[in-house]
């Protein structure tokens, strides 16, 4: 343990100090201190071997303990404590030499100040300063002493204490005070410090900020630090002396609060007669020069040279700047002045009380109108909570709903399309069939192979329908029907039952939609009643709110729900504009009695339902269900779609949804161009021979195309003329059917043929053409109605005159229909 309180010897080398100021005193204190290190040095050395001695005793006995044990608790084992000698005496020499200087400048100071002519202190006051100064010297001297330790022993005073010096001796006896003394020593410091008599010499802030356990001495030493951090132990003595000056001058001026009061009121009593007496003088027009004796210089403290002052007296009020003499004529021009502004202000305020009661009445009124307007405007607010309330509930329940709406619109809508694929595969399975059995040798055929077998199968099914559908023209009495312009469109029992099944279980799904939801959000009449009565009741907040295009998007689910059956395809369909839903929406928020505003956006609530509707339905139907080579279909679908360009404005060529059907449509005719129709190439032998299989098979195939040709020029007033032109004169008619006219013969049902294509022709396109011609498309068609002419007439010739009749009707017929198509040039040139 005595280890961790060693302390390297120090070799220390005398410094002469050679000052010529410096007294023997100070040299003599100098030896003393030195001497006093050691001394010091020698009791650490002793120390030191007491503490090498026990530590080998304690390696022979195998006792080894911790360094960490605070000293203290070994007393048993008699280690000594080491003791720090305080080390300070030169400081504090040095210390008051530099006081000493201080004090003989500031009397040098006092001297040269006393001097002055200004200022002359008195003798008394010096020697009184010069004796406080040296009572305050003594007093640092024995502080200094008192701390300095064993250092300044011989210098100590009697007033220590039996404990500071029984401390002393146990130190020098190398013994460890107990706790108690340690206790009480500090307990005393404490003491000392609250009463300011005790300067500490140690760094108590570094020691309290440590985070170690044990405070030694040598934490706080600072006896190696470098000399120019030294400890400051001089007293501000300036501070005190002004202090006590201040004291002193209070105490002699103000003995208590009374002779304070009168003293005062002596004061002002006299600057107020010196005042009188110095304005009366100036009034004279003499002047008077102020002195004061050290008695009025506030008791000698105050060493103030009053200045030379001149009392300049005060104007009479009652004369005017300027003038001399108060007239009648000025009294009355200033009371008339005064007049003036006194109505001014009296103006001013009659104004602001007029404005006042004006305010009132108008606050009155305004407080009258808000009552009057309180019960209004609480049903108008209990209205518009409700109605908040009504749509959030409103586009909870659609969001929940929409789904199976859409479910439901999808199963119907692949139910038409898997019967249209089925009807559009059977037919082209039928073609493929009949081109394969009339192109082929028969004798190659493996009638016992499967595909034999369902061919055969095909083949008693289509002649099955087309007896069917001859038997039920014949009931009808039906004439001028050909094969191939009937649509091959019937199904079987099984498939039709199969098909109703189906139909029946998704309406069945339509009407269980809604079979949970109360009557408000069910039906199309409460969403209207609640929206009209908020358009009547408030009107203005309608119209900021779009009530009138949001509309069509609330009420798109229940459109779209109502219109799942919806097939305007078919020949039993029901009109849209027959629903509840129109009725109930096509006079929504008007009255009889009213007018109808253009700019209301409730006027386009049908067309807006039409286009964002029943348009994107028709688009689904004609992309996958419609069939071009249906006349049935294609009629019933064009004349849906031109009553709906007819009857609501938004459906034109600038609408998205329009122009999306409309691509819909042509996409739908080129496919049908290239995968549907089909025209055989036979010698005239085979076609001759009008009762083959192949020549009714290739006649039914011009008759098709015919069919189909009609069709297309049916879209005239939908689709532009160019587009129309392109698909049926260049697409169909070039290409397949005057190809099959050239490949016929030229008899009557020929020219039925060619009056059937020209009657499907719009007379638009030839109203605005020029000179003779036709049009470029048409060419091809007018040359070989020209050559069928000239055949015609040269077989007449030849025979007589009873056979020369139909020849003759034949050519008149070409020509009336080269004029129809506007050939002149070519019916012109025909032999009659």
């Amino acid at each position: 343990m005595s280890t961790s309180f060693k302390k390297p010897r120090r070799n220390f080398r005398k410094k002469v100090i050679a000052v010529d100021s410096e007294s023997d005193d100070d040299q003599k204190e100098e030896y003393e201190n030195n001497h006093d290190d050691n001394n010091q040095q020698g009791c650490i050395e002793e120390t030191t071997k007491k503490s090498k001695k026990k530590k080998k005793e304690k390696d022979s006995l195998g006792m080894h303990r911790s360094s960490s044990v605070l000293s203290f608790n070994e007393e048993e084992e008699g280690e000594a404590l080491k003791i720090k000698k305080s080390s300070h005496s030169k400081r504090i020499a040095k210390q008051l030499k530099l006081a000493t200087k201080l004090a003989k400048e500031e009397e040098e100071k006092i001297q040269v100040q006393s001097e002055s002519p200004q200022r002359k202190a008195s003798p008394v006051r010096r020697e009184e300063s010069n004796e406080d100064r040296d009572e305050e010297i003594q007093r640092l001297r024995a502080e200094f002493q008192t701390l300095n330790g064993d250092d300044m022993e011989e210098n100590e005073s009697e007033e220590e204490t039996e404990d500071g010096n029984q401390l002393k001796k146990m130190m020098k006896k190398g013994e460890i005070p107990d706790a108690n003394m340690i206790h009480l020593i500090r307990k005393k410091r404490q003491q000392a410090r609250d009463y300011g008599d005790f300067i500490p010499l140690d760094d108590t802030e570094r020691v309290e900020n440590s985070k170690s356990r044990l405070v030694r001495d040598d934490d706080n030493d600072k006896s190696d630090d470098d000399e120019n951090e030294r400890i400051d132990f001089s007293v501000n003595t300036q501070a005190r002396d002004r202090i006590k000056i201040q004291n002193d001058f209070l105490a002699a001026e103000h003995g208590s609060d009374n002779e304070d009061s009168d003293q005062e009121r002596e004061w002002e009593e006299q600057q107020i007669k010196k005042g009188v007496s110095l304005g009366s003088e100036q009034a004279d027009g003499t002047t008077t020069t102020t002195t004061t004796t050290p008695a009025e210089q506030y008791n000698g403290f105050q060493d103030t040279v009053m200045e030379r002052k001149t009392f300049t007296p005060f104007t009479s009020l009652t004369q005017s700047a300027g003038s001399t003499v108060i007239s009648m004529e000025v009294i009355r021009k200033r009371l008339q002045d005064r007049l003036d502004s006194m109505d001014e202000v009296h103006r001013r305020h009659t104004q602001d009380r007029d404005s006042l009661v004006s305010d009132i009445a108008d606050t009155e009124k305004s407080i009258e109108t808000c009552q009057d307007k309180v019960a209004g405007l609480e049903a108008r607010y209990r209205f518009f909570q409700e109605m908040r309330g009504y749509v959030r509930d409103l586009v909870d329940c659609l969001s929940e709903k929409v789904p199976d709406i859409n479910s439901l619109e999808q199963r119907m809508m692949n139910l038409w399309k898997n019967q249209a694929r089925k009807f559009l595969s059977r037919r082209q399975q039928d073609v493929r069939d009949q081109c394969q059995e009339y192109m082929t040798n028969n004798a190659n055929v493996d009638l016992t192979s499967p595909e034999a077998h369902e061919r055969q199968r095909r083949t008693a099914e289509r002649e099955a329908r087309r007896s069917r559908r001859r038997r039920a023209r014949e009931l009808k009495d039906i004439m001028g029907h050909h094969d191939g312009l009937s649509s091959d469109d019937e199904e079987n029992q099984s498939e039709i039952a199969k098909y109703n099944v189906e139909k029946e279980s998704v309406l069945s799904g339509q009407e269980r939609v809604f079979e949970d939801v109360v009557e408000d959000f069910s039906e199309v009449d409460s969403v209207r009643e609640r929206f009209e009565d908020w358009k009547q009741s408030y009107r203005d907040t309608y119209q900021d709110a779009y009530i009138g295009l949001c509309l069509p998007k609330l009420l798109n689910p229940y459109i779209r729900l109502s219109l799942i059956n919806w097939n305007p395809l078919e020949a039993d369909c029901m009109d849209f504009e027959d629903t509840k839903w129109f009725d109930t929406l096509v006079f929504y928020g008007f009255k009889l009695t009213e007018t109808i505003a253009k700019e209301d956006d409730d006027v386009r609530l049908l067309p807006s339902i039409v286009e964002k509707v029943v348009l994107p339905k028709l688009s689904a139907l004609a992309e996958s269900v419609w069939d071009p080579l249906s006349t049935s279909q294609t009629s019933r679908l064009v004349n849906v779609i031109t009553r709906l360009c007819r009857d609501y404005p938004c459906i034109q060529a600038g609408s998205k949804a329009t122009q999306h059907l409309l691509n819909v449509i042509v996409k739908r005719i080129r496919t049908t161009l290239e995968d549907d129709v089909f025209m055989p190439l036979y010698p005239k032998s085979v076609l001759e021979n009008r009762s083959s299989n192949a020549s009714v098979f290739f006649h039914r195939q011009l008759w098709v195309c015919i069919k189909l040709l009609g069709n297309i020029l049916s879209w005239h007033g939908i689709l532009s003329n160019q587009m129309l032109r392109s698909l049926s004169l260049d697409g169909l008619l070039n290409r397949y059917i005057i190809l099959g006219l050239c490949n016929s013969g030229l008899n009557k049902e020929t020219i039925q043929k060619c009056q059937s294509i020209i009657s499907t022709f719009p007379k638009e396109w030839f109203v605005g053409l020029d000179e003779d011609k036709t049009l470029p498309q048409l060419e091809n068609l007018g040359r070989f109605l020209v050559s069928a002419a000239k055949t015609l007439y040269t077989e007449g010739q030849s025979k007589y005159d009873f056979d020369r009749k139909d020849p003759r009707e034949f050519v008149k017929q070409i020509s009336k229909m080269l004029v129809n198509i506007h050939a002149m040039e070519y019916a012109v040139n025909l032999p009659m």
